[in-house]
């Protein structure tokens, strides 16, 4: 086997940097992991608070549609217009 400049074998340094790689790739898996998981929950939130407003939105149309039609009865039986 050749050397390099400090006498290690190619193959150990070789090695060396497989295990540097390996050590790397996995530290970034486990910060993509971590980021991912961290979005999905984010997102989560987002789309749960999202239907939250969603069916206030739609509650309070349908309040709005029922206080319309209240004034609009109100207004033909007392003849407001007329006066």
């Amino acid at each position: 086997m050749a050397e390099t400049s400090n006498g290690v074998s190619d193959a150990q340094d070789l090695n060396g940097k497989i295990q540097t790689t390996g050590e790397t790739n996995s530290d970034r898996n486990i910060e993509i992991s971590n980021r991912t998981r961290l979005l999905r929950d984010t997102l989560e939130l987002l789309v749960d608070r999202s239907d939250e407003q969603r069916k206030q939105c739609d509650q309070l149309s349908h309040e709005n549609r029922y206080l319309q039609d209240y004034i609009e009865n109100l207004m033909s039986q007392g003849n407001v217009l007329d006066k």
